[in-house]
């Protein structure tokens, strides 16, 4: 068990420095050379780097502004998320300003503001999607969020970070014009479905609901050919009055066109239900002992 925690730690700690190294990509490579603010604190370290340019040679550093403002937040976090979450959260926030200095050297891109807000959404949501997964944050909007949603928890923590950005870039506007703005929001937007991809897991694998009379041939087909387990369900049909076993499959991705050829060889007149299932744990997926 303490092997586990040890691991478990270990692995939030490189979850939060390859989360705040992409975020820090995505920053000084994609968002700040083509004053694009994308909200949060270094969408505000942006606009000071920018206003500061002529009385700082240019401008304060959006590494030195990213920690001034967090040290707020980090007293409510201590109180609101315990200090357990704080001291991750300090590191990530330190590990990002350390970051942004590192990335500084990366050649920027300065093309089509389109390519901008696509790619600097992916990198950017990607990095916060792995340090949130370490259960930390970067700080401002990042632990923001993270706040809201400890009070309320029927709303996602991307869709809370959205509203917050939305609101934070629309003073970008005043700085940088519409045109950048608007493209900020896409960004954002891209941004926060990269962050629940990152969380709850892409979609490869599938469940399927098999409706046949010939429900006990294709579960051994299923099993043989398939190797996957099968459950059969009670089921009644509301109009025929008939029952019948209902079958519940989870398969790969890679299986779908073998468990559809087996229901149609046994039945042509079955009634098939498939949906994706964003994170499968237990025999033949993801072992429910590698799980926190």
């Amino acid at each position: 068990m303490q092997q586990r925690n040890v691991a478990s730690k270990v692995m939030d700690v490189m979850f939060m420095i390859i989360g705040t190294m992409f975020i820090a990509v995505a920053i000084t490579v994609f968002f700040s050379p083509n004053q694009v603010v994308v909200g949060g604190f270094s969408g505000i370290a942006i606009i000071i780097k920018n206003l500061t340019n002529g009385i700082y040679e240019g401008g304060i550093p959006l590494s030195v502004t990213n920690l001034a403002l967090n040290i707020p937040l980090f007293v409510v976090a201590y109180f609101v998320l315990g200090k357990s979450y704080l001291g991750k959260t300090v590191f990530a926030t330190v590990f990002l300003s350390v970051a942004l200095e590192m990335s500084s050297f990366l050649p920027v891109f300065t093309g089509d503001l389109a390519l901008i807000a696509i790619y600097g959404g992916i990198v950017d949501g990607i990095g916060v999607g792995f340090v949130l997964r370490a259960m930390a944050s970067t700080g401002g909007v990042d632990l923001l969020a993270t706040i809201i949603h400890r009070k309320i928890r029927h709303i996602s923590i991307s869709s809370i970070m959205f509203v917050i950005n939305a609101i934070i870039i629309s003073f970008g506007l005043f700085v940088f014009g519409a045109e950048k703005t608007m493209y900020a929001i896409i960004s954002i937007f891209i941004s926060s479905k990269c962050i629940t991809a990152v969380l709850e897991g892409l979609s490869f694998s599938k469940m399927a609901f098999i409706i046949s009379e010939e429900s006990e041939k294709i579960a051994k087909e299923i099993m043989k050919r398939h190797n996957r387990g099968v459950t059969a369900l009670n089921g009644r049909g509301m109009y025929t009055g008939k029952n019948k076993d209902v079958l519940l499959c989870v398969f790969k991705q890679k299986d779908i066109i073998g468990i559809k050829e087996i229901v149609r060889n046994a039945d042509p007149n079955a009634f098939i239900i498939l949906t994706d299932i964003k994170e499968v744990m237990g025999e033949g997926f993801k072992k429910l002992d590698s799980i926190d």
